[in-house]
């Protein structure tokens, strides 16, 4: 007999962590290959793991709530031999980067093909940081001028931490590593991000070229270059004699939207244009549509979302994305429609591949499944993925109108508003209208005004003469 780690892979997108929602076996249960272990809640989606291998649990790493490393055991298991069947599956990807014999000891047990569909980690180890005497990061020289870490060879990083380096703009040659043979971790490069040593309180925060940013209370200074990071800022302890406070742990996905939207806000300048119109002909046409057919029934936001796929082909550069690295706009020749929904773990976006080759029906129909899929907590990484376009729909909150925050890489955002009635002026009468507000944030570095409010008025149109659509179909 002998046991194997099964080691968390990861679970799409570059994911770098789990967060383990509940267990699905107990130690001592005898599982089967491709039986579900656990429920471990991604920055994406919840996911049920199955086992690599059959035999008899040994070890469950973790508790409901912990976190898991990506590469890190999650299961031990104890099988019948070094020839015990395995889940088929694709070859595992190549590990993107040297490790330590130390820490890449236990993929040689074969955990990795698993999870067809979502990839494997090559990497592996624990989450802990192991600090020795060489366990403070080196700041500067003596000049004040960031020194560079004298090592043999490149610094050791797993690629999801070098990845993090490259996002926070920090030159892995001034990090010094202290995980265990001096690979750098996460923490290691955040401390440098924020211009500490570990353990070091992060008041003030330098550049990567070793300006300061923020001052001594962490506010920022008004020298300070764009787009560097604040200081952590802690919520102080409730006075006493007050009310007190609840402290909730932040999810993988409140973490995942967190970093999301700080970035969009960070690095698109963006613009928002909006426009009232009539949405009583939306509202016929919809209500036809249910009369002439019982095979799904289709909401306004399903025909918006036709609308707006007609809009996007008339104003290209608003399903487009800007790569900064090469100083081009790479205008999207399909639309990857995705969709804010709210679901108990927060605000997902489902995406609606191909959706230019789907009619209304078909949109509806697709519409309904993913949304049902969302609030189940079943989407795939790959689900939330690749999206070109983003429509929000908060007027299912009762609202007419909102500054929507862009799903970056996207260029824009459309958000629709409660269809409500309203006093309209129709041939020079009033008359009671039910009208409905859409309004669009959109990267003015590729979108010009013009485009975009071109693209937001064509949507009102349509929205007014919904017959328009057949000619853009």
């Amino acid at each position: 007999m002998a046991t194997k780690d099964f080691l968390l892979p990861d679970l799409g997108e570059g994911l770098t962590e789990g967060e383990v929602v509940s267990w699905l076996v107990a130690e001592g249960d005898v599982v089967e290959v491709d039986q579900y272990l656990a429920e471990i809640e991604t920055a994406k989606a919840v996911v049920e793991v199955p086992s690599p291998f059959a035999g008899t649990i040994v070890t469950l790493h973790g508790e409901p709530g912990d976190e898991v490393a990506v590469g890190a055991p999650l299961v031990t298991i104890e099988v019948g031999g070094d020839d015990a069947p395995a889940a088929p599956a694709e070859p595992a990807a190549e590990p993107a980067a040297a490790e330590p014999a130390a820490a890449a000891e236990p993929e040689e047990e074969g955990s990795g093909n698993v999870l067809v569909g979502y990839g494997t980690s090559g990497g592996s180890g624990s989450r802990r940081r192991r600090v020795g005497s060489e366990g403070t990061v080196q700041l500067s020289d003596p000049s004040g001028a960031p020194a560079k870490i004298q090592r043999d060879g490149r610094p050791l990083a797993k690629p999801p931490v070098r990845k993090l380096a490259k996002d926070l703009g920090v030159d892995l040659d001034y990090v010094a590593g202290t995980g265990e043979g001096g690979i750098i971790t996460r923490a290691d490069v955040e401390a440098v991000a924020n211009g500490t040593a570990i353990g070091e309180p992060a008041d003030r925060v330098l550049d990567k070229a070793g300006v300061l940013v923020t001052d001594d209370e962490g506010h920022r200074l008004p020298s300070a270059p764009p787009n560097e990071p604040y200081a952590p800022f802690a919520i102080p302890a409730a006075p006493e004699g007050s009310m007190g406070q609840e402290r909730v742990k932040l999810s993988q996905l409140r973490k995942a939207v967190t970093a999301q939207m700080t970035r969009s806000r960070g690095e698109i300048p963006e613009a928002v244009t909006w426009v009232e119109a009539d949405a009583t002909p939306l509202w016929e046409f919809r209500a036809e549509l249910n009369r002439s057919q019982s095979e799904v029934k289709v909401s306004p936001t399903a025909i918006i979302m036709r609308m707006a796929i007609a809009a996007l082909r008339k104003f290209p550069t608003v399903n487009a994305s800007l790569d900064t690295a090469s100083q081009e706009m790479v205008l999207h020749r399909h639309v990857n429609l995705g969709f804010a929904a709210q679901t108990d773990r927060g605000l997902v976006v489902p995406v609606i591949t191909n959706a230019q080759d789907l009619n209304i029906i078909e949109l509806a129909k697709t519409l309904n499944e993913m949304a049902a899929t969302a609030r189940e907590g079943k989407l795939t990484p790959s689900q939330m993925s690749g999206g070109t376009f983003t429509i929000s729909n908060y007027g299912a909150f009762g609202v007419d109108g909102g500054d929507m925050v862009i799903n970056h890489p996207e260029a824009a955002i459309l958000g629709t508003g409660r269809i409500a009635d309203k006093p309209w002026v129709v041939d020079g009468e009033l008359a009671v209208r039910k009208t409905i507000v859409y309004s669009i944030a959109f990267d003015h570095r590729i979108i010009d005004g013009g485009e975009g409010a071109g693209f937001i008025r064509y949507l009102a149109d349509l929205t007014e003469n919904p017959t328009l659509l057949t000619a853009a179909l």
